[in-house]
């Protein structure tokens, strides 16, 4: 009797000690992953730091590779897109543009503070333009709202993918510690016949 609850004690032991191994197995592997991500962030930057050096000597004329032209001159695209947007944003909020500078002033001033003509004022426009922005922007939300919805659908699906597979190994886990119960179990009955 005293020779199966030692052999069930190492067994359990035994036992113990794998899952000790695979669980410290387990950090390790996410220790190193991480030190991976952080050194591939490290490389994002370093890549956006680039494309940006290399963007500069684009905007200022100098010989760049062919490959980054075509790069540069999406960027520069974006750049003007971006502009269009701060002067729509600027014709919402009532702002003006000066016929002089080109620059943005605010709808109080009668003045452009930035060369000092005189600020003309086309109300008319304003409600055209603020009325065309509003539905721009609802169609925005509408559009951002179902890109939304189909985003948590895939984190829902994976979330649910991840569920099944951490009670897939729970499962084969608990099968395993059955066996090894059963196994345990027949020697006991082994050792007591004997």
């Amino acid at each position: 009797m005293g020779t199966f609850f030692e052999d069930l004690g190492k067994k359990i032991g035994e036992t113990a000690e794998t899952v000790t191994n695979k669980a410290g197995e387990a950090v390790e592997v996410q220790k190193i992953r991480n030190q991976i991500r952080v050194l591939e962030r490290g490389n994002e930057s370093a890549y956006i730091g680039l494309g940006e050096i290399i963007y500069r000597h684009y905007k200022d004329g100098e010989v760049v590779d062919s490959e980054a032209i075509g790069i540069c001159e999406a960027i520069q695209n974006r750049e003007e897109s971006i502009e269009k947007y701060e002067q729509q944003i600027s014709k919402v909020k009532g702002d003006v543009k000066c016929r002089n500078c080109g620059k943005s002033v605010a709808k109080e001033m009668t003045f452009c503070p930035y060369c000092g003509e005189k600020v003309s004022d086309s109300s008319s426009e304003k409600t055209d333009y603020a009325k065309e922005a509003k539905e721009h922007i609802v169609d925005a939300a509408e559009e951002a709202g179902e890109k939304t919805e189909a985003a948590a659908e895939k984190v829902k699906e994976k979330v649910s993918d991840a569920a099944d597979m951490v009670k897939e190994k729970v499962s084969d886990a608990a099968d395993d510690v059955c066996e090894k119960v059963s196994a345990a179990e027949e020697k006991i009955k082994e050792n007591m016949e004997d």
